[in-house]
């Protein structure tokens, strides 16, 4: 009987941990979009002016604080560090393909993550 009751909380911790372990849709499109602004400009053709590459580095920095933001609240919602780190190394594969061209399966688009931009983060030539 007392291994029953055991094994009956055991199942509850583990079903709760497991529950615990989700992010709301806004901070998945967060973790989303900031990859997509590090893969798409982290490597800026050449022949970019001062201003172009300026501009790049603002959505990469953007990017930077978006994930940063996703990964403390993955982290927050009961997700271990390496969970979270497979997560987004996947996220990375799947997002790739999505904003270099080689596929048309992006979730969002480049004017839904702009705005998710925090104001710390948006640079003068990207706020324009």
């Amino acid at each position: 009987m007392n291994r029953l009751i055991a094994f009956a909380l055991a199942s509850a911790l583990l079903t709760s941990a497991a529950a615990a372990q989700t992010v709301s849709d806004d901070v998945s499109k967060q973790l989303w979009c900031g990859t997509a602004m590090q893969v798409a400009f982290a490597n800026p053709p050449e022949g970019l002016s001062e201003e172009q590459l300026a501009e790049a580095a603002g959505y990469i920095a953007a990017g930077t604080v978006m994930i940063d933001t996703a990964t403390q609240a993955h982290l927050d919602a009961g997700f271990t560090q390496d969970a979270v780190d497979k997560l987004k190394a996947d996220l990375v594969a799947e997002v790739t393909p999505a904003v270099t061209g080689q596929a048309d399966n992006a979730k969002y688009t480049f004017e839904e993550c702009v705005a998710l931009i925090p104001p710390a983060a948006d640079t003068s030539s990207s706020a324009q």
